[in-house]
């Protein structure tokens, strides 16, 4: 996570979701909102997703792996594009 960001409530990020075990549906980066924060690393979130909107608790972040994708489960600030 650079430096300068800090996740505070309000702050739009991206969660990515799980997917399914047989593939119907793939693993996904959704808007999410901080709805709490716990530490640097470890956040609440209201995701917002085409179905309807969840909310998921102690969510941590996740660093981007060596292909450039995300860990299920976890958030990242979103990339600029």
């Amino acid at each position: 996570m650079p430096e300068q960001l800090k996740p505070s409530v309000g702050r739009i990020v991206h969660y990515v979701s799980y997917g399914t075990p047989g593939g119907e549906y793939t693993s996904q980066c959704r808007a999410a909102i901080i709805t709490a924060v716990h530490g640097p690393f470890l956040v609440d979130l209201a995701v917002l997703n085409p179905e309807g909107m969840f909310f998921n608790r102690e969510v941590s972040h996740g660093e981007p792996k060596h292909n450039g994708s995300h860990e299920g489960g976890s958030w990242h600030w979103p990339e600029r594009v």
